[in-house]
């Protein structure tokens, strides 16, 4: 897991892997304002999603997972916590009906969540070893939320 802002992106890239370098270059080259929600096919397998939704209690989001795909998710406009967990302490999946969109689901322990506070410029980066329970509400109150999520296919 990684995290870090679009405008300090350059003066840290020594530290991103650098198979991600260029994602994030496309990135912090896009016009946010003027990208419509859905899906937007990248090269190769690769795509991101402009995700228009709501955060929520931590308590009501389960924890996700990827196989195949490493996501770059990235705050437009909103924030939100995601709660990060190394995927080893997640427990069993215990969702897989999102398995042919290289999803699953998992529901480990709240409290031993990494809070990674998500504002817009923030961009985190998960690796299929990393648990991420998104869309949690800072203060619990659901609020609308503006988020890229890069699928990097792996």
């Amino acid at each position: 897991m990684y995290a870090g802002n679009l405008k300090q992106w350059q003066d840290d890239k020594d530290y991103i892997p650098a198979a991600l370098q260029p994602w994030i270059a496309m990135l912090a080259s896009l016009d946010m304002a003027s990208l419509q929600r859905g899906r937007h096919e990248l090269e190769g397998l690769h795509y991101m999603n402009i995700d228009e939704t709501e955060t929520g209690p931590a308590k009501e989001r389960l924890m996700e997972a990827h196989r195949q795909y490493i996501d770059i998710q990235y705050v437009i406009d909103g924030d939100e916590i995601i709660g990060w967990q190394p995927l080893c302490y997640a427990g069993p999946v215990v969702d897989d009906s999102h398995a042919g969109t290289d999803a699953w689901f998992y529901d480990p322990a709240q409290e031993n969540d990494t809070a990674i506070i998500m504002k817009p410029g923030t961009f985190a980066i998960f690796t299929p070893a990393d648990g991420h329970r998104c869309l949690c509400a800072p203060d619990g109150v659901a609020r609308p939320i503006r988020k890229a999520i890069m699928k990097i296919h792996i």
